[in-house]
């Protein structure tokens, strides 16, 4: 943590512990995980779909007996094929491959930090321990050498952009190969009856009906156009609360919503076409000047929230704003139970309320270390474990969106926030809290102890990120068998919870970035994280996960805004560095960079954007078929009951 300039500084012993105790519990883990899985029972439990052993080869020539058909030969072998393309659904191979991002820029980063470390290193700065290898122990007011941290910011910057736009190609290509499969049947008839479906929301009063929704798409797309239509709710008088899907609260709901001036009534229908190119043209055109007949395309039947299909789409539009609103409002109090994690942190506030932790680094450092560094990590690491059931309530059960793939894509997006605000939280109560009193005594000090706070924050943020890699990271391998042993349906599905797991990869993303010109030490740590991680979602996508709903790797969009958000802001903070510790004209030399980070993501999302859509091209090739349409089931979206 942060330390008052003239206080001790124990950061190398810090890392030296972290390193240690990390790198023992992923070694440790390892073999505890080889070992499980020579047993059958659990072996079935962790990895449900992995093959017997006799079935996998012996891809390692060594020790075989104890590696063959274990995670280790599994990771050997997917290490030889790195450069083969992997077999996974969109939703999944995106996943991987911003894992992959992530080690592609720490690993460039961390070449490039083999310049800037020296020069850290030998810097005329005051700072001690491992801080020496951070922007603090440069000169304040300006040097030479900060013009290495300019030229290593715009470097590092474009490195980014580079592999950023490299894999926006290459997500438009996913998203487009996927509709081709799919459409064609090649992903199964649920999936191709689904790229030929719309989800038809508010449908007017008039034509509350099967027959009515159908006479309406008719009628545009002419007779027979229309395969099958199944409504998932009606809305009349005498369906009473039970139509509207709002249960006891739908009085005070409907009041609301026309209080807000917005209409309570609409339904919900499903149509499935027999042309791919009708249905992918609905969406993007006005079918209607009438009220209502809000279209968009259905997803998989899988995908459905079913007890909230026949919401009216008002009141889940108010109700995400309500919800979006009460998010921003409770995230200014969130700096509470995470300053008092970091105070735990802070040796002179336990000193107070525990003297003799004073004592305890004489007498065991390594209990000190624990103490002071590692533990509070693991604290903050629980307590961000707790926002996802906190989001996916309020998503699914107070906001209602319709589909499980929008409620992990809205936890994605507002545990991210929260992260990210841990993430500043941490470096502003750790600065403040340490240099309270100096700043009350010495007010003109103000910005000399910022400058040696802010950049010494990496050592925290180091122990975090090795943290994720050896202990978050581990825990999903094992989590399964925690949870089947307690559940009494063993054989039931274990879906990957993308929205939490996806925002801890985007936070260590954004943390590399912050400090890759800061403090390019933590780099490295990266790599490491991103390595593990990527080889773990890839067995766990191959042999755990069961695929829960398919958006086409749509969790992409919210990945890339998260690290952009975390790009500038990061780019913001070394403008406010480079006001302490550089000159004017080197100050100056930074000021384009947030543009560019700007001008970064609205390049990104005008090449982008039609990849949010299906191209009429595909569509029509698709139609040149139509024997799929033999394998459609009128029934696919009747609600189960």
């Amino acid at each position: 943590m942060p330390s008052v300039p003239g206080a001790e500084d124990n950061s190398a012993d810090t890392v030296r512990f972290s390193l240690l105790t990390n790198g023992l519990l992923l070694v440790g883990f390892v073999l505890a995980y080889e070992l499980l899985l020579r047993r059958r029972d659990a072996r079935g439990q962790l990895a449900p779909k992995l093959p017997a052993p006799e079935r996998v080869g012996v891809l390692c020539s060594r020790f075989p007996s104890l590696l063959s058909g274990g995670f280790c030969a599994w990771a050997a072998s997917a290490w030889q094929s790195r450069h083969q393309p992997l077999d996974l659904e969109p939703d999944a191979l995106i996943l991987v491959r911003f894992c992959q991002l992530g080690l592609k820029f720490s690993l460039l980063g961390t070449a490039l930090s083999l310049i800037l470390l020296p020069m850290y290193a030998t810097g005329p700065g005051e700072a001690a321990g491992f801080n020496v290898l951070s922007l603090s122990n440069l000169k304040i007011g300006g040097s030479t050498r900060f013009w290495c941290v300019v030229v290593a910011a715009y470097m590092l910057t474009s490195t980014f952009a580079y592999l950023v736009l490299a894999e926006w190609r290459v997500f438009v290509s996913i998203r487009r190969q996927h509709f081709v499969k799919a459409v064609s049947g090649a992903c199964g008839a649920a999936a191709a009856q689904t790229r030929r479906s719309l989800m038809v929301q508010e449908v007017p009063e008039n034509s509350w009906s099967d027959l009515g929704v159908t006479a309406f798409f008719e009628r545009i797309y002419g007779r027979g156009a229309v395969y099958c239509c199944t409504r998932a709710g009606t809305c009349d008088s005498s369906s009473g609360s039970a139509g509207l899907g709002l249960g006891l609260n739908a009085q005070p709901a409907a009041q609301l919503l026309q209080a807000a001036g917005v209409a309570a009534v609409g339904s919900t229908a499903f149509v499935t076409l027999r042309s791919a190119e009708q249905c992918v043209a609905a969406p993007q055109v006005v079918l209607s000047h009438a009220p209502g007949w809000q279209v968009c395309a259905a997803p998989e039947p899988r995908d459905l929230v079913w007890q909230n299909v026949t919401r009216p789409l008002a009141q889940t539009k108010l109700h995400h704003r309500l919800g979006m609103a009460a998010t921003v409002l409770c995230m200014l109090f969130w700096s509470v139970p995470v300053t008092l994690i970091q105070a735990w942190a802070n040796i002179g506030t336990l000193s107070r309320w525990f003297p003799a932790v004073t004592d305890l680094k004489g007498i065991s450092p390594t209990a000190y270390s624990f103490l002071t560094s590692y533990l509070p990590v693991l604290a903050l690491m629980g307590l961000q474990a707790c926002l996802p059931a906190v989001f996916g309530a309020m998503a699914q059960g107070y906001e209602g969106h319709t589909t499980k793939s929008r409620i992990q894509r809205t936890i994605l997006s507002r545990c991210f926030s929260y992260q990210l605000a841990s993430l500043y939280v941490t470096v502003l109560s750790g600065s403040l809290w340490d240099s309270l009193q100096e700043i009350l005594d010495h007010p003109q000090q103000v910005l000399d102890i910022l400058a040696h706070s802010l950049p010494k924050a990496n050592v925290y943020f180091l122990t975090f990120v090795l943290a994720r890699a050896c202990t978050g990271i581990p825990f999903l391998l094992l989590h399964t068998q925690f949870f089947c042993s307690c559940r009494r349906d063993a054989q039931k599905k274990i879906a990957c919870a993308y929205g939490y797991e996806a925002s801890n990869i985007a936070l260590v993303f954004v943390i590399g970035l912050s400090y890759s010109f800061i403090a390019p030490a933590i780099l490295p740590v990266c790599a490491v994280y991103f390595a593990f991680a990527a080889l773990c979602y890839r067995w766990l996508f191959l042999y755990v996960y069961d695929a829960e709903f398919d958006s086409g790797g749509a969790f992409w969009y919210d990945l890339f805004n998260c690290v952009l958000v975390g790009l500038l802001l990061s780019t913001l903070s070394l403008l406010g560095l480079a006001a302490l510790y550089g000159t004017y004209m080197q100050l100056l030399a930074l000021l384009p960079l947030p543009f560019l980070v700007v001008y970064l993501a609205l390049h990104c999302w005008k090449s982008g954007w039609k990849s949010r859509w299906t191209s009429l091209e595909d569509a029509v090739q698709a139609d040149e078929s139509d024997s799929v349409l033999s394998t459609f089931d009128p029934d696919l979206y009747k609600e189960p009951q």
